[in-house]
């Protein structure tokens, strides 16, 4: 597995919210299984979330975070890093977001900033 998280260019947020993740299944008329986990930390343009079963680098897929008393945010990213996780078992991974006209970008940014500056 690919260990290098620590290339980090933003603040992050330590913060554990819902993030559904669209996997192809490889098929093409086989329906996307959704892959539900935890983030583990976030900032404006990524997410690390673990999972419990192994996504490839490179993967460009769709994610959604549900964060309680707000709209759920639509999200496209890349899978950049992965590293095993010891504490649960299960695997890290490490998503760097793109910006996309279909996707919810502009508010998650706007919704990350919000966050840092409460926290000053």
């Amino acid at each position: 597995m690919t260990t290098s998280p620590e290339h980090r260019a933003e603040t992050r947020l330590e913060i554990e919210e819902t993030v559904f993740i669209e996997v192809l299944t490889g098929a093409s008329d086989a329906p996307a299984k959704v892959v539900i986990c935890n983030s583990l930390d976030l900032s404006a343009n990524g997410v690390q979330v673990v999972v419990d079963q192994d996504i490839p680098l490179g993967s460009i897929l769709r994610l959604c975070v549900d964060m309680p008393g707000e709209e759920p945010l639509f999200l496209v990213g890349e899978v950049k890093w992965k590293r095993a996780d010891t504490a649960t078992g299960g695997i890290c991974l490490g998503f760097l977001l793109f910006e996309s006209d279909d996707s919810d970008i502009a508010k998650w940014k706007q919704w990350v900033a919000d966050r840092l500056n409460s926290e000053d």
